[in-house]
């Protein structure tokens, strides 16, 4: 077991330790440190994400690879609803624009490009002349599930563009497998106040088996909603025009590992070693250049193996990254955070600071609260990796006085931490991971 051994005196005694590795270098030290690192840091992140809870919606919007999949705008096609006696249903061109940051498109939050209108570039518009009652249904929303584990809220927007009074009387009803099966919520006291009136209203309605204030008409079940209808009653007759935007289910939070745990080990497995890898090639193949212009002649298997055996602290770092993530609390993301989220480049969760003035206030105060649960996290684990070149670099000094004693400590300290500085450089520009 003498890389065991090498392995521990590079922690305790690395001026020994250097000095028989360069003389008998072996890769399985390394390879052993590889795979460590590895296991470490997916553990680290599994913790990490464990704890990190994302709203789902339906519908949804997501980036797959480079091509964003939004189908929020579905439920405000036209084509998907019907209207009642005398009403007509278009798309209308002013719609209720919210645009928010996706990580997913790879473009940084200072760019407006990053930016999408989540919600589309159209709204429902529902028209009728000379009446009191306007109504209309979403025929299929491909049976929500909005039981106890499933969503908790509709959400939606709403304009009453004309009349320029609030309606009497205003319901949303959501049906379960048949027309006999409803439960009908009063909207009434939402839309009542004139500062309502021609703006775009933001409505979130709890649902479900804990929500307060719906009727029940038949034997509907929270866990199977199949369509919808829309109600709107007026003191007397007049022209009608109403539009809604951003209709969609939300307040179901689950974590990355409930949904994706392959997706995401896969995603470990290639960041991290792609992480290692071109660190340790990229730090090799720089001291042995260095050695080469020195005019010192330099073997690359004694440097491999021995820069493969001091990154035995990033092992140590993984460690101290994994304990910081079983401290951390739960974090909920709502669905307009969670779309910007992103790793930094200490593979840390973070929405990006300059994104934050996008977000909805609701949104924003849920960012802060995250914000202050996260920030001791994150800060421990940016002090380590900043302690683990340190440490890494002061490594590759040792390295240099077992391989080559003749460089003086200042030279070995120079192209250590040369050395240490284009690798950070390469390998955040090529794997975007430190």
């Amino acid at each position: 077991m003498s890389f065991l051994q090498d392995i521990l005196q590079v922690i305790i005694a690395p001026h020994k330790a250097f000095k028989q590795i360069i003389t008998n270098p072996k890769y399985l030290g390394a390879l052993i440190i590889l795979l460590l690192f590895m296991g470490v840091q997916i553990g680290y992140e599994y913790v990490q994400f464990s704890r990190t809870y994302t709203e789902q919606t339906f519908p949804v919007i997501f980036f797959n690879g480079p091509e964003l999949i939004n189908e929020f705008p579905t439920f405000t096609n036209a084509s998907a609803w019907t209207g009642g006696s005398n009403v007509n249903l278009t798309n209308s061109n002013d719609y209720f624009n919210y645009s928010v940051y996706m990580a997913g498109s790879g473009i940084p939050p200072t760019s407006s490009a990053g930016y999408y209108s989540i919600f589309g570039n159209t709204s429902l518009q529902m028209d009728a002349s000379n009446t009191n009652n306007v109504q209309a249904a979403l025929s299929n929303t491909s049976n929500v599930d909005c039981s106890a584990t499933g969503f908790q809220n509709i959400s939606m927007t709403i304009k009453q563009v004309s009349p320029q009074t609030a309606p009497q009387s205003a319901t949303i009803t959501l049906y379960s497998l048949a027309e006999t099966n409803s439960y009908t919520y009063d909207l009434t006291s939402r839309l009542s106040s004139s500062s309502t009136l021609d703006q775009w209203n933001n409505l979130t309605i709890p649902i479900g088996p804990n929500a307060q204030g719906w009727s029940t008409s038949g034997n509907p079940i929270w866990s199977n909603i199949t369509s919808l209808v829309l109600n709107f009653s007026y003191p007397s007759d007049s022209n009608v025009t109403i539009r809604l935007g951003s209709l969609f289910f939300r307040g179901e939070y689950l974590t990355p590992v409930q949904y994706g745990s392959l997706g995401l080990v896969i995603q470990f497995l290639q960041v991290f070693s792609l992480q290692f890898a071109f660190t340790w090639f990229v730090l090799t193949a720089l001291i042995y250049a260095f050695c080469r212009v020195l005019k010192n002649a330099a073997l690359w298997k004694p440097i491999f193996v021995a820069i493969g055996l001091a990154m035995v602290v990033m092992v140590i770092r993984a460690m101290v990254n994994l304990a910081a993530a079983a401290t951390l609390q739960t974090a909920y993301y709502p669905f307009d955070i969670s779309l910007g989220v992103r790793f930094d480049q200490f593979a840390t969760l973070y929405f990006p600071p300059e994104a934050v003035s996008s977000l909805s206030v609701a949104s924003q105060n849920a960012f802060v609260i995250i914000d202050t649960a996260t920030s001791a996290f994150r800060g421990i684990v940016t002090v380590i990796a900043f302690i683990s070149y340190i440490w890494l670099g002061a490594l590759v000094v040792y390295v240099l006085g077992a391989l080559k004693p003749e460089f003086s400590l200042g030279k070995r300290i120079a192209l250590a931490v040369a050395g240490i500085g284009v690798t950070i450089f390469v390998v955040l520009l090529l794997v975007g991971v430190v």
